[in-house]
């Protein structure tokens, strides 16, 4: 290696720590953020202290079959191993993040990359907004995209070889069987969608090939011991889980609109080819390059494009288009679709002209600084809004020996701070009563805060803006 080549490598491995830093900061610093990732970390934490292995459960009488419990089990375990708090619930997600670098770096020889492209995709894979987040998040995202990407990776391995390695057909069928506890069927989804539409733009004798490689039949019979071994006690177990996660969660959330039946959250309306913009969002700086690629290389109709970029605008493409039509979606749908973009920028940036370069640059350094500001400053004081941890900290702190009760019945972090002690009031004559009775502590809507303390029967002593801390009267 040169001088030069020296210096950028060090260079890349310091962004690459600086930005790492930066989401420990937040992951450190932040509360459990309503709904999805204090849904999940409350999730976690029942599970860990119910020992609900098998399958994860909100609460002792609701077990949570909307996901397998792949993600469930990592953040649980690493609350239980490394302290009950944000840092250990969310430190699986980074390490997930990172252990997809890593798989391209295991496939940097048959992807035709240098150490400096790996290094720069890991970059960019952190910087964009999508992966950025997800490094770092109580969600079960993360997960996923270490299974699609060693997945993406090991099906390229086998594509390029001779003579395919043993352990890169034992590990494709491995990690597809780790996919069924990840996400299900929407891991495989989005591990053979890419697939079949490299092959639609291949010749038949690359199809054979390809199909030929990956037919293993040990690592086949290995991978469907891995699928029954969790799937078949989790139906024994809880009778009805098969048919609400198999026909509810992968068939009628994508195919009817503001779908009725979801037992854990809303079903999300969005417009056709939202997926669009939410990629747009998911890569944000980098936007220009997607653009700039997309236009020189002409992917899925340019015949003359090399096999291997082929394979990563494949990967890139797939999930995009098959959630173009899909009206139920959210932006970390376009998650799996950014190490391929990751490697493809890594392999563009050298044929991009000077200026070009320079503005790219200019918004690169841009976002370290604003990343900066925000992970330290802007962030931790915005997120506290969106969720109750100041609130009850101050119940506990200020008044440990008083009741508290919450006028709210969607707020996952009041049952995760207060491990799952709050007393929920569903309606509001509930609410009049309980104002009558002295020394108690509510957890209300803000919005309600004027018509609950008009009379003098309680007074807010903390809020977060869209709730409030309200104590009625002393005896």
């Amino acid at each position: 290696m040169s001088r030069t080549q020296t210096k950028a490598f060090l260079y890349f491995i310091a962004l690459i720590l600086f930005v790492i830093a930066l989401r420990i900061v937040l992951m450190t610093s932040i509360p459990l953020l309503d709904t999805t990732e204090a849904r999940y970390g409350e999730l976690a934490r029942v599970t860990a202290t119910g020992n609900y292995w098998l399958m994860p459960h909100m609460s002792a009488d609701q077990p949570f079959f909307a996901k397998p419990p792949l993600a469930t089990w990592f953040a649980a375990s690493s609350w239980l191993a490394f302290g009950h708090n944000e840092f250990a619930l969310r430190l699986p997600s980074l390490l997930m993040v990172l252990l997809s670098s890593l798989a391209l770096l295991y496939g940097a020889q048959s992807l035709k990359l240098t150490r400096q492209q790996w290094l720069f995709a890991t970059f960019v894979m952190l910087t964009a907004p999508i992966g950025f987040i997800s490094a770092g998040a109580v969600m079960t995202d993360a997960t996923q995209l270490a299974v699609v990407t060693w997945a993406m990776v090991l099906l390229w391995r086998l594509q390029t070889s001779a003579t395919p390695l043993k352990s890169d057909q034992y590990g494709l069928w491995i990690v597809l069987g780790i996919g069924a506890i990840a996400k299900g069927l929407a891991t495989w989804v989005l591990i053979g969608l890419p697939v079949l539409l490299f092959w639609v733009c291949s010749s038949r004798e690359v199809i054979y090939s390809h199909i030929k490689k990956i037919w293993f039949w040990p690592g086949i019979l290995l991978f469907i011991g891995l699928v029954l071994a969790w799937y078949i006690p989790a139906e024994i177990y809880y009778p009805g889980f098969l048919k609400y996660f198999i026909v509810g969660e992968h068939f009628q959330r994508f195919l009817e609109p503001g779908w009725k039946g979801d037992m854990y959250g809303t079903a999300h309306r969005q417009a056709i080819g939202m997926i669009w913009l939410y990629w747009a969002a998911s890569i944000a700086i980098w936007l220009p390059l997607f653009v700039y690629s997309m236009v020189k290389d002409k992917p899925l109709i340019n015949t003359k494009l090399d096999a291997e970029t082929k394979w990563l605008w494949a990967c890139v493409l797939a999930p995009l288009l098959f959630f173009t039509l899909s009206r139920n979606i959210i932006w970390t749908y376009t998650l799996t679709a950014l190490p391929a973009f990751a490697l493809l920028t890594a392999k563009f940036w050298s044929t991009i002209g000077h200026r070009f370069k320079r503005v790219m640059q200019v918004l690169i350094a841009a976002w370290l600084i604003l990343a900066t500001f925000a992970s330290l400053v802007w962030i931790p004081q915005q997120t506290e809004t969106r969720s109750v941890r100041k609130l009850v900290q101050t119940a506990h702190s200020q008044h440990p020996s008083l009741p508290l009760y919450a006028y709210s019945s969607d707020q996952f972090s009041l049952s995760y701070y207060t491990s799952g002690q709050i007393q929920l009031i569903e309606d509001y004559a509930a609410v009049t009563n309980l104002l009558q009775q002295p020394d108690t502590l509510l957890i209300a809507n803000a919005k309600l805060a004027p018509q609950l303390t008009a009379n003098g029967q309680a007074v807010i002593i903390a809020n977060n803006n869209y709730h409030v801390l309200l104590m009625t009267k002393h005896k």
